[in-house]
Formats: structure tokens, sequence, C-alpha cells
């Protein structure tokens, strides 16, 4: 992604709430993301896990990059477990997340996790295009209670898009969603290749969390 689409990124993804979601500097962290992407500074060094690049590449569908924004860091994911079409990811500190076909629907370990998710129909407008889901994403309170966030998406494609990652540039279609409901408001972005898989995506957790920044090898 170019210094300019990355300026336009950093503006629009302010993952935002009011409330009790709404402590955490979400947005100086997306700035922070975009800022340094642009000044091509490296990435602070994967930790936990004993993993090189050339495994990551040679090994297809074995592991994930994930930059925790919150805590400024890489780390490389392993699989754990699979619950029917959902697969669940951790690093060497337990830090752990739950991709159902690309789309984030659970995390633990994190400042304010994501305990659940239903986002069938985010990944069916992909696959169509462009279009409109509604999600249900599971928040636990300060009291130890779920608290059920009911939201409105809209996904729209950006176009083709070339990314860059590990010395290899690959092809992709960007798509944006834009999401709303109650006091959470987010806009996650996913690079989709050409076979339909999402090899890369910035997914928002929660405002005390942040976002995700995943890509799927």
């Amino acid at each position: 992604m170019n210094a300019k689409k990355l300026i336009y990124a950093a503006a629009a993804i302010a993952l935002t709430a009011c409330g009790p979601l709404a402590e955490g500097g979400t947005a100086s962290q997306i700035v922070a993301l975009a800022t340094t992407q642009i000044s091509g500074a490296p990435p602070p060094a994967p930790s936990g896990l004993d993993i090189t690049q050339e495994q990551v590449l040679s090994n297809p569908g074995q592991y994930l990059r994930v930059n925790i924004r919150n805590i400024d860091q890489w780390d490389t994911m392993v699989q754990s477990a699979h619950n029917g079409t959902r697969v669940t990811w951790v690093n060497g500190s337990n830090i752990s997340l739950t991709l159902e076909d690309g789309i984030m629907v659970a995390t633990r370990g994190l400042p304010r996790d994501l305990m659940g998710a239903d986002a069938v129909g985010t990944r069916q407008a992909i696959r169509a295009g462009g279009g409109n889901a509604q999600r249900t994403h599971e928040y636990l309170t300060d009291l130890d209670a779920i608290s059920v966030q009911l939201l409105q998406c809209r996904i729209a494609s950006q176009g083709p898009e070339a990314i860059e990652r590990l010395q290899q540039t690959l092809n992709s279609v960007r798509f944006e969603e834009e999401c709303v409901g109650g006091n959470l408001r987010f806009t996650n972005i996913y690079w989709v290749n050409a076979r339909g898989t999402i090899i890369r995506s910035l997914q928002a957790v929660a405002p005390d969390a942040g976002y995700l920044q995943i890509d799927v090898f």
C-alpha cells in the first residue's frame, strides 16, 4: 500500500465507542501503524515462538503473522484448535485469536477481548463483491457480564491493490467494511486474492485492544 492510501486508511479507521467501551487510544494506534509503514521502520522482532521467515513461507496454512497494536508487537501464531469452520491460533504468550474463513470471531489474552462474534454475512458479502451484512459481537464488561452489540455493516470493494510482505508482492482486491451499532463503530479492511482467500486483514477487536493486522500464509 502506498503512503497516500495508508494516510487515508489511518483517517478512516477509528474504532470508537461510548460508555465502558470508550477507553483506549485506538485512533492513535492506527495512525502509528500507518506512520510505521510509511517510514519503512522495521517492526519489532516476533516474540515467544522461534519460527523463521523461511518456515513461514515454506509451510502455507500453518502460520499467521499478527501485529498486536495495543502492545506494539509483531508475533507469529500457530494453529491450536479446530471447531467446525473455526480455527484458533495461538502465540508463545498464549494470546489467541479465532478465525472463521478469515474473519475474526474471538480473541483471548488482550486488554478487552472479543468473546464471540457472528460475522457470516460479512464473508458472504465479500464473496459477492460487496453488500450489506449484520454482525453480533460479544464483549465482557467491567462487571464480568456479557454485552452483546448488534452491528449493521456495509462492505465495498476498493479495487485491486498489491501488497508486500516478507519480500513478496501479492495481488489482491481490497474490501472495506464499515460497521456501526449502538455505541460502537469501526472499519475493517480485507485483502482478498484471486482464489477468494483473505490473505491480509486489519480487524477491530475492541476500543481497549484496538486492531489486529493479520497476515495469512
